[in-house]
């Protein structure tokens, strides 16, 4: 598909998730489809999208073209091109729709006491430009986002800064993390800390007779078999009462000794040679190894630090967008014909 068919796609299928949902007429179950005939600039351009107003909050404006880019990419992120039932439909939109307000909320919370001046956005905005991939780079972005230029790209960023320096100046001084914390976080977590080694295989027991002579011609055919014929699948391998394919087995390094010592000499999912341990001819395939685990408290603090940083700023995060709607005025508005 090229590339300007891939983009009308894009369009077409978020324009149909919001017919689903009700904002516009359309049909009653959406389903990921390929383009037909040219697009509709009233529908499908980011132009136009921009200038139909879905919702306000105290006063500011949330576009179509917001919801559309929106509405695609949770749906991509979450279900992929699967069926979209009105039911759904409606679930995707109300919930991109409340990300926007929230993030509208969130700035304008922000902006009230961060000032971000305007060489400070158009550093970062020329950095993330450079990494992107310079120019070119950009105008693609914008029109794949519906920004008519650089300057609109240099405002979200400069929104991303006010918002993120809020935060460093009022979320992140309230987390605490004491040695306590730490410690109990440390015991908590002594099965990941403190592990010994894990040496898992697939096993094929044969219960052929040792001492006959045909045994080891046989237990190499089947090894033979399962590395070319069975591409080293040996849960392919046709019964046939002479042997057994024990899977997911857990060797352990005395009571396994000679298994275990033959495993650790394969590459994964390589097949050994036959190995004899207590009278009977095995073949092991190694599925899955982990070295022992044995950190101390000090190798693992700092992990064990970000880690909890991380909960108590989501969590410190959660209750400030949650009293954010508290007294804002947001008006959702009909745009169905």
């Amino acid at each position: 598909m090229t590339q300007k068919m891939a983009k009308y796609w894009l369009y077409l299928w978020a324009v149909m998730l919001i017919m689903a949902a009700g904002f516009l007429s359309g049909s009653q179950t959406v389903m990921a489809a390929e383009p037909a005939g040219p697009p509709v600039d009233k529908v499908m351009g980011h132009s136009d999208a921009a200038s139909i107003v879905v919702a306000r909050v105290n006063g500011a404006k949330i576009n179509m073209a917001q919801l559309m880019d929106r509405i695609y990419d949770l749906t991509m992120e979450r279900y992929g091109r699967r069926e979209i039932t009105p039911l759904l439909a409606q679930k995707i939109k109300d919930e991109s729709l409340k990300q926007l307000i929230m993030e509208e909320l969130a700035y304008q919370k922000a902006a009230q006491s961060i000032k971000i001046s305007a060489a400070e956005a158009r550093k970062v905005t020329n950095a993330q430009i450079k990494t992107m991939g310079g120019d070119k780079a950009l105008r693609k972005y914008l029109r794949a986002n519906g920004m008519k230029n650089r300057a609109a790209f240099e405002e979200q960023i400069r929104r991303m800064l006010t918002v993120r320096g809020y935060i460093r100046q009022n979320i992140d001084p309230k987390i605490k993390i004491t040695d306590k914390e730490l410690k109990a976080a440390y015991v908590r977590g002594r099965a990941y800390f403190h592990a010994p080694e894990n040496v898992q295989v697939t096993r094929i027991l044969f219960f052929a007779d040792p001492n006959d002579p045909k045994t080891m011609r046989q237990i190499l055919k089947v090894r033979s078999e399962i590395i070319k014929k069975y591409n080293n699948h040996p849960e392919k391998l046709k019964a046939n009462g002479t042997f057994v394919v024990e899977k997911n087995i857990h060797l352990n390094k005395v009571a396994d000794k000679e298994l275990y010592e033959a495993a650790r000499k394969l590459g994964r999912y390589e097949i050994s040679k036959p190995v004899k341990m207590n009278g009977n001819f095995y073949l092991v395939q190694l599925t899955g190894y982990k070295p022992a685990q044995n950190k101390s408290f000090k190798m693992v603090k700092n992990y064990l630090k970000n880690e909890i940083m991380s909960r108590k700023k989501q969590a410190l995060l959660a209750a400030w967008r949650k009293q954010l709607p508290k007294g804002a005025k947001i008006e959702f508005v009909d745009v169905k014909p």
